[in-house]
């Protein structure tokens, strides 16, 4: 018995986490609360730098994964898509007017009860999803620990970014937290449960993101002088930075202070790179994108 209790309170404490989470998705949360705006630069970076990668590993679990979890995973990834969409009507519907004179409407007493179905349903589904990855556990730990680096890059480039943009009230929050962001953790992303729930086909920042500028790199692998084309949306100063294979940058490439808007060419010099895997990470006014090269 008193080994099994360790395993109980694991799945104890992950679904709570995960399902408080996506129930509070559903419906903006049991109680007001503040939300601050998301951050445009956070954004791009993490659908530029750390969900390319995600989705890398992500592929490689599923090659592990038995026939009969996979379907159920796409069937539990259809629920709770439909039940998003239903908290996201309920948060439309029309609601009484508040009576504490607040910006939030109150709730009647039928859509406090369409909620709490919705967050029991949720919950449900998170409890099958977080025992399905008690199964998974020690092959996700496993593709955490390869990108290890990487997770280390993102934890302080997120922070950076977020201290950044803070307003005086965020910076005061971050500073009753010792400087440690919440809500930018790249520990999260590994989560047992939340990882098994990502679609491995769904399109990455390299095929979704066109508007921070779709780039081709050729040839790859890569010769003494590589070509880079890529598409600017949005007139303004472009940089191309150099990235070894853990994400540190070691030099850039290309410093425009002003390049019009539309597609542009650039010749690269990487006859002294040695062999191995790098990245270039191009910056542009609409964002950033990250892929990867290899070098013969």
């Amino acid at each position: 018995m008193k080994r099994i209790a360790p395993y109980f309170l694991t799945l104890a404490l992950l679904v709570l986490l995960v399902a408080s989470a996506t129930a509070e998705s559903l419906s903006g949360g049991p109680h007001p609360r503040k939300h601050w705006p998301a951050n445009p630069e956070i954004t791009a970076y993490h659908r530029a730098n750390i969900q390319p990668v995600l989705q890398q590993q992500r592929q490689k679990l599923e090659a592990q994964l038995d026939p009969a979890d996979r379907t159920q995973l796409t069937a539990y990834r259809t629920q709770l898509k439909a039940l998003r969409e239903q908290g996201k009507a309920l948060r439309q519907a029309p609601a009484t007017p508040p009576a504490d004179g607040s910006n939030r409407p109150a709730l009647t007493d039928v859509q406090r009860e369409q909620r709490q179905q919705l967050h029991s349903q949720t919950k449900g589904i998170m409890l099958n999803v977080a025992q399905l990855a008690q199964k998974y556990e020690v092959p996700i730990q496993q593709l955490a620990k390869e990108v290890e680096p990487q997770k280390e890059k993102w934890a302080a480039d997120l922070k950076a970014l977020a201290t950044k943009n803070a307003t005086p009230e965020q910076q005061e929050r971050m500073a009753a937290h010792g400087g440690r962001m919440r809500h930018h953790g790249a520990h999260r992303f590994f989560a047992p449960a939340r990882f098994l729930l990502m679609d491995p086909n769904a399109p990455t920042a390299a095929t979704s993101e066109r508007n921070l500028g779709g780039t081709s790199f050729y040839p790859n692998p890569a010769t003494a002088t590589s070509q880079l084309d890529y598409d600017v949306k949005k007139a303004g100063p472009v940089t191309v930075e150099l990235l070894d294979s853990k994400g540190n940058k070691l030099r850039t490439l290309v410093a425009t202070t002003e390049q019009e808007k539309g597609p542009h060419t650039q010749q690269l010099d990487l006859r002294d790179l040695p062999a191995g895997t790098y990245f270039y990470k191009i910056i542009t006014k609409a964002g950033s994108e990250t892929k990867r090269f290899v070098k013969e």
